[in-house]
């Protein structure tokens, strides 16, 4: 599903309007009443309830002032509290219609605060159509003071596109935002639902089409997605296929301090459908592994920690479908340091980097140009460390990965509430999942499941995208939410495979 910042759904309107013909009314109208009809989804017996709609002067404004008239058909009591005169053609367009259908509005002023505050208070549904998408500036003066009167005592609340006072290009809040239960969004989810705290701020997100002509819609250079269902790739399974139709993997990592990263990263390739999968650590760690897990395949090796003499006997067992995960546990000694860049120069075949890999890498950043067989998997913590930055220049910086992983020539997945995956051309949004991959090892986790797509021959960017999917998905299945062990995330990645799978037939079932 594609993704739009502010200014993209700008363009898309205007060239609705100017080039394909479409009256800018129209548009309203029917954003106005799709909006009424979401709603009666989420509100059955509208018809008793009392619905206030909160207006701005914009075109915001004007949408929820065709909610009003709509609503004055349906519902028991509709107040329309303005904050001012209409300044748009439409909203004073929508504002006559709505006051020429009979409906009641009063107009929100210092003076009359304990009014709309009682107005507000007794209300069933608020409708937020204060600011939409364009607003630049920070909320001031009796905005500021609406938006808190809304945020203090609605008991359900709808914004109309965004909730007002939310940055629709970043999810920050512009000193302060409504707090939705639902929104309603037009065409294209924008960036700011997306990332938090925005995303929090959006409650349940809706997204409703307009009539965007299906050719002004083709023609865009999107460059944004959200990852859905239907953008999962799951390697096929052949019924004339052995072990090695499905590739192999090798888990480079483990030491004292962390023994179970390469059995997670394991068992999450396992599953995935990858046909071997290599161990190669040390005695204890390997031991640990297929104690577990008997079809894990030891490569074991002397000493303690990662060093260089190692290479060789790892790479032993490459061959054209071999994927390597570097880093689950690999810990970062002066040697193994050394061993990371020498590996990583030392092997055309796919590697998923991750944890102390990704770290053991800041001191040779040169290691990473030009890899096209990188898929680095930092959480921002571990970016900001291999590219010398602060966390606060990290957090949710979609362009900051984008140009990262254009500069080197990676994939980068940045792994987070709201994870972000770029190829330095495009990105990519992954909201599935919740806290119960609030956990060490998820990451080991996600390394698994990534390598064995690769393995069984998807290319590396598909993998990352359906990997991130798919390990949210099986997070979601677990309940009560949190209350796990990291480890059971992966025997509930089956289920969450074949949950997909049904969402992506169901889907194509439609389409057809």
């Amino acid at each position: 599903m594609e993704v739009v910042f502010s200014s993209e759904i700008k363009t898309l309107d205007h060239k609705a309007i100017e080039k394909f013909g479409i009256d800018s009314l129209v548009l309203m109208e029917r954003a106005g009443l799709a909006v009424v009809e979401t709603l009666k989804k989420y509100k059955s017996n509208l018809k008793n309830k009392k619905v206030v709609v909160v207006c701005g002067k914009g075109n915001n404004g004007g949408d929820g002032l065709v909610v009003a008239r709509e609503l004055l058909n349906i519902t028991s009591t509709v107040n329309v509290i303005m904050i001012d005169d209409p300044q748009t053609k439409e909203c004073r367009a929508n504002f006559n219609a709505y006051i020429n259908s009979g409906g009641d509005l009063i107009y929100f002023n210092f003076e009359n605060k304990k009014e709309v505050i009682n107005i507000v208070k007794n209300s069933d549904i608020v409708i937020d159509a204060i600011f939409g998408v364009g607003l630049t500036k920070p909320v001031k003066d009796k905005y500021y003071e609406i938006i808190e009167i809304i945020n203090n005592y609605s008991n359900f609340v709808v914004s109309i596109d965004i909730p007002s006072g939310l940055s629709a290009d970043n999810g920050r809040e512009m000193d302060i935002s409504v707090k939705a239960n639902l929104t309603v969004t037009f065409e294209f989810p924008k960036v700011g639902h997306l990332l938090f705290p925005g995303r929090e701020l959006t409650g349940k997100l809706e997204i409703v089409k307009i009539g965007f002509p299906k050719k002004l819609i083709k023609e865009h250079g999107f460059d944004k997605f959200l990852i859905t269902s239907s953008l999962v790739k799951i390697p096929k399974r052949l019924r004339d296929s052995n072990k090695g139709t499905y590739g192999k993997v090798v888990i480079i990592g483990g030491s004292k301090k962390f023994f179970g990263a390469p059995l997670l990263s394991a068992l999450a390739a396992s599953i995935s459908g990858a046909g071997k999968i290599y161990i190669s650590s040390f005695k204890d760690v390997v031991l640990n592994a297929i104690n577990y897990e008997p079809g894990i395949i030891p490569l074991v090796l002397e000493g303690e920690f990662f060093t260089c003499k190692h290479i060789n006997k790892i790479l032993s067992v490459e061959d054209n479908k071999t994927v390597y995960i570097l880093g689950p546990g690999i810990g970062n000694e002066p040697k193994t340091i050394e061993f990371t860049k020498a590996f990583v120069e030392n092997t055309k075949q796919p590697i998923i980097v991750d944890a102390d890999a990704i770290i053991n890498l800041s001191e040779n950043l040169g290691t990473l140009k030009n890899k096209n067989n990188l898929i680095l998997t930092p959480h921002p913590g571990e970016f900001a460390k291999l590219f010398k930055l602060s966390l606060n220049e990290v957090k949710y910086n979609f362009d900051l990965l984008k140009n990262k992983a254009k500069e080197n020539g990676n994939i980068i997945v940045l792994k987070d509430s709201t994870t972000m995956i770029s190829d330095g051309q495009l990105l990519y949004f992954n909201v599935s999942g919740n806290s119960s991959l609030s956990k060490g090892g998820s990451g080991d986790i996600l390394s698994g499941l990534i390598g064995g797509f690769v393995a069984q021959g998807l290319e590396l960017f598909q993998s990352a995208i359906s990997s991130v999917y798919i390990l949210g998905v099986s997070s979601e299945l677990f309940e009560p939410e949190g209350r796990n062990m990291i480890s059971e995330i992966v025997g509930l990645i089956p289920k969450a495979i074949k949950k997909i799978i049904k969402e992506k037939e169901e889907l194509n079932g439609i389409l057809s």
